[in-house]
């Protein structure tokens, strides 16, 4: 298509390199923090990273008038070519190539330099102040990110820098944002303080860094960033190893009941070893009479949902790849033989905490992004899963979950026996074999399991067994309706299916969506339904509640439950 080029007819120009829109500055802070309460966490983060003891947060006319957040503190400060090549570099990678910060070697937390991005997207104008560590000399530059227009290149847009001499001693970085794009309410502020409370993990020992927050605003959300929701945890648990093979549990409730119990190992290659879990109830109505607020306990639920787990530290530094909310290192959710009694992860707040000196064999692959899985490291995962079997233990005394066993003779094994003689000819209670949503085999195999656990007068296995197929069958009713909202049956952040509750909620509300017929049967559902869920949460939930007979069971109308939600389903197909 094209002719050959003849070499000597070519003129070399200067060289062409890469130019970059200024206008992408909005587009990077918008898209690297949309949400304002993480955007100010992203910037508490970078103290962190920069070994800062003391950070002062001050939020002034957020609400209304000339608005202004201040982050300062007593860090290690950014010197003139720290600006030039990090803060006004896109996409520096210095986190990535020293992820550990210089003076209290703290893994760091920031990532990929949202930080200078998240500045724009809080504020029209920010002014970062720097006071290097050991220098005589301080730096300025402001930004005035409304000049950064479309059709500019960046490298047009002059942000002001200056010098200014300054006490040697005097250290830290200051970020001062003034004419904020967006006014905030109360509950950013309160969101913002429960992000901060995990931003410093308490497992781990870090009396060195501080976060004090002034609001004028809010008073009352004033004062310095503590870890008192561990106060409000209902039980804590600690488990220490020592080199000698001697093991201390101890556990105590937040009421101040106390249980102990030691132990000696053998056999073993790593240690000392400290194992530290906090644990917490997810029912509101538990925590409540416990004398916990409803923010109290959102808040509780919102730092274990983004910091729950076991995380692993050595010498204070948490270990990246151990306690990350999808993971489980420790096989925890393998432990729950008993899950009245044994812990879940979005329950717990915990640490592993060892020494490099102490523990030298546990140490990272050749490539660092995992430990090696040798003997030391498989000792310190049995006595994770010892001590929580010790918790668990330790929890049913407190709790009274763990009651002495009948003897063989007792009246209650007689009493048991008599029923299964008499319940010898009983009919199965479900038998809706072939009418199930096409697909999903799970359906009859839970059937069967409900039907042996019934004619075997087991009424609370029944129960619960028949609670989990009903619940499905309400989430099946919402897909069908509604396959592209799913919203409506699913909690994307959490990865996991809406509560019961939620999904009869939303179909409720649905109701006028609906035809006659339809409307019908959802109508008669939610007559059955809302009795039984009340009924069958209790039973799955308190430990003391259950049913004593199977004719307690009958009145539940089970099967008239999962007849009308099948009618439903099919109604809602025929006429889809």
């Amino acid at each position: 298509m094209f002719a050959s080029i003849n070499e000597q007819d070519k003129v070399q120009l200067e060289p062409l390199h890469f130019t970059v829109e200024a206008g992408i500055v909005h587009r990077l802070g918008e898209e690297s923090v949309s949400d304002e309460v993480l955007a100010v966490v992203e910037l508490v983060k970078n103290s962190y990273d920069d070994d800062a003891e003391n950070v002062k947060l001050s939020l002034k006319n957020i609400r209304t008038g000339a608005s202004t957040i201040t982050i300062a503190d007593d860090g290690n400060g950014m010197s003139e070519e720290d600006l030039k090549s990090r803060w006004m570099r896109i996409a520096t990678s210095i986190k990535t190539r020293e992820p550990i910060s210089p003076k209290f070697k703290r893994h760091r937390l920031g990532q990929k330099g949202v930080g200078r991005f998240a500045v724009e997207n809080l504020s029209k104008k920010t002014v970062l102040t720097s006071y290097p560590l050991g220098s005589s000399d301080g730096y300025e530059i402001m930004f005035n990110w409304d000049e950064y227009k479309i059709g500019m290149d960046i490298q047009e847009v002059k942000n002001s820098f200056y010098k200014f001499k300054k006490d040697p001693a005097l250290h830290g970085l200051q970020i001062r944002l003034t004419d904020l794009r967006k006014r905030w309410s109360e509950q950013q502020v309160k969101s913002l303080q429960s992000f901060l409370k995990a931003l410093a993990p308490p497992a781990v020992s870090t009396p060195n860094f501080k976060i004090n927050v002034e609001t004028d605003e809010f008073a009352e959300l004033s004062g310095t960033i503590d870890s008192e929701f561990l106060n409000k945890a209902i039980l804590h648990f600690q488990a220490s190893l020592a080199k000698t093979g001697e093991v201390k549990y101890s556990l105590t409730s937040i009421k101040g009941a106390k249980k102990e119990k030691s132990e000696k190992i053998t056999d073993f290659c790593c240690g000392p070893i400290d194992f530290k879990l906090w644990f917490y109830y997810r029912e509101k109505k538990r925590m409540q009479s416990l004398g916990a607020t409803f923010n109290d306990f959102q808040d509780m639920l919102n730092i274990i949902d983004d910091y729950g787990g076991i995380k692993l530290y050595r010498d204070g530094i948490r270990l990246s790849g151990f306690g990350n909310p999808d993971d489980d290192w420790t096989g925890l959710d393998s432990l729950r033989t008993d899950p009245t009694v044994n812990p879940a992860k979005n329950q717990i707040i915990a640490s592993v905490e060892i020494s490099s000196k102490d523990n030298p064999e546990i140490t990272e692959t050749t490539t660092r992004e995992n430990l090696i899985k040798n003997k030391p490291f498989q000792d310190m995962l049995e006595f994770i899963h010892t001590s929580i079997a010790v918790f668990s233990e330790l929890r049913g005394e407190i709790e009274g979950k763990r009651q002495p066993g009948p003897k063989k003779d007792s009246a209650y094994i007689k009493k048991a026996q008599e029923r299964l003689k008499a319940n010898k000819d009983r009919k199965e209670l479900l038998d809706f074999s072939g009418h199930y949503p096409t697909g999903l085999t799970f359906y009859g195999k839970l059937e069967e399991e409900i039907n042996i656990c019934y004619l075997n007068s087991l009424p609370n296995a029944t129960m619960v067994l028949s609670r989990k197929l009903i619940e499905n069958l309400v989430y099946e009713a919402l897909y069908t309706k509604y396959p592209k909202d799913i919203e409506l049956r699913y909690y994307i952040k959490k990865g996991r299916a809406l509560d019961f509750s939620i999904l009869l909620e939303n179909l409720e509300s649905k109701m006028p969506d609906f035809k006659n017929e339809q409307r019908d049967l959802l109508s008669k559902l939610l007559e059955l339904i809302k009795p039984f869920r009340t009924a069958a949460n209790g039973k799955a939930h308190n430990i003391m509640d259950y049913l004593g007979t199977i004719e307690d069971l009958d009145k539940q109308k089970i099967p008239e439950i999962i007849d009308v939600a099948l009618k439903l389903i099919q109604n809602i197909k025929a006429t889809s």
